[in-house]
């Protein structure tokens, strides 16, 4: 076993928060700058490096990992968007080649022939929508958004139907739906108002949609994307709670920090909350429109692992598995599985053999270890430590 001390790539887009990653990482951020994600790979676009015999080397030198993990921090929402599945990739790859579109041509959908599974863990309270809601949920908020007759009636069809219209909406369409938006937002916050001042229990969930469709139609006006709380599930994660996102989901990041770990692909089709190219055709090739709510994943104590402080993020996928690992008491921690890993620190002080020490937001690249060696990380403080370890699985899922 070999481990090498990383120096990882900051990415300013505008969605991100100027406190999160800097105050992780212990640095000020005088311009309020958005640092939005920090990388840990060897992924082209910022691959993280390593000082090898006295000289600075990029790690993808050393090895090719099939997955990227990164800190996340979102202040503002990210795109709607959803991921091509493998074959789609492949052939979109494929046909985007053919087509002569340039690898940075802003209307390319298919940077490389992979897929995108990725899995997001909390670290604080984190909002994402995921997944389109039960037609039923839907309707029913369209039946208290004045001018969403259309709109309703196409659902009737389907969510292939519905998003057609909307997308078809003029502009003049678009800004009569924004201002429909804050009305009906106004009304359900006075309605949980008066149910609370009544001794009413409160109905906050749906006065929480209407409020993030009014946060949006602000953000991004005239864009379809606004009503995307009426129509996603919204999920509201507790810090280690993770949801995993499969191909075909559409799906948004929209507010929080956390930790992700996705395959190492740019494969994304936009659609909406954004000034970005969106592909309605390639988008809905590779939607899934059947309703569905991610389930939340909780860290599960690993079979074996009850004295070792060692937790894992169940999900069906060929290029990562994420452990969580967690020292309390001056109490170690131990990773059983083998393969390649990129382990990161959240809390606390770890040490790793022979030789390397890591603080918050630093992290380290471990080769494969040998069956039945197992990875030990240790903290020279009594308060213990928080990190997580992507692992190159030992017998891949199959790839779908």
């Amino acid at each position: 076993m070999t481990a090498y001390k990383l120096d990882n790539t900051v990415k300013h887009y505008a969605w991100g928060s100027p406190d999160l990653i800097p105050r992780l990482l212990g640095r000020e951020n005088p311009e309020r700058e958005p640092w939005a994600e920090l990388w840990m790979g060897t992924h082209s676009e910022g691959p993280s490096t390593t000082v090898l015999e006295g000289k600075t080397v990029a790690l993808s030198e050393l090895v090719e990992l099939p997955f990227l993990l990164k800190f996340l921090a979102a202040e503002t929402p990210l795109s709607i968007q959803a991921h091509p599945d493998l074959n789609q990739a492949r052939e979109g790859f494929e046909r985007e080649n053919k087509a002569g579109i340039a690898p940075s041509d802003p209307k390319r959908n298919y940077k490389d022939p992979s897929h995108k599974p990725e899995i997001l863990c909390a670290l604080g309270p984190f909002t994402a929508m995921a997944g389109f809601r039960e037609p039923a949920e839907t309707a029913a908020f369209l039946e208290q958004l004045e001018g969403a007759g259309a709109l309703h009636a196409a659902l009737d069809g389907g969510y292939g139907k519905f998003l057609s219209l909307l997308f078809a909406l003029s502009k003049e369409e678009r800004a009569a739906l924004s201002a429909a938006v804050f009305r009906a937002g106004e009304r359900a916050a006075l309605s949980v108002k008066e149910r609370a001042s009544a001794g009413a229990p409160g109905a906050a969930r749906p006065e929480e949609a209407w409020r993030l469709c009014g946060e949006f139609a602000r953000l991004y006006p005239g864009d379809p994307g606004i009503l995307s709380p009426l129509y996603l599930n919204m999920l509201e994660l507790e810090p280690l709670d993770a949801i995993f996102i499969r191909a075909g989901l559409f799906h948004a990041y929209v507010r929080g920090f956390g930790v992700e770990c996705m395959a190492n692909s740019d494969n994304v089709l936009r659609g909406g909350l954004t000034p970005k190219h969106v592909d309605l055709e390639e988008l809905f090739r590779v939607l899934s429109f059947e309703p569905c709510k991610p389930a939340v994943l909780k860290p599960v104590l690993l079979s074996g692992n009850a004295d070792a402080g060692c937790y894992g993020y169940k999900t069906a996928c060929g290029e990562f598995s994420l452990f969580l690992l967690r020292g309390t008491g001056g109490r170690a921690a131990e990773l059983k599985a083998p393969g390649g890993a990129v382990a990161v620190v959240y809390e606390g002080t770890v040490t790793i053999p022979p030789d390397i020490t890591l603080r918050p937001g630093e992290s380290a690249y471990i080769s494969r270890r040998t069956p039945g060696e197992s990875l030990v990380f240790r903290s020279p403080e009594e308060g213990g430590f928080t990190l997580f370890a992507a692992v190159i699985p030992e017998d891949p899922a199959p790839r779908a």
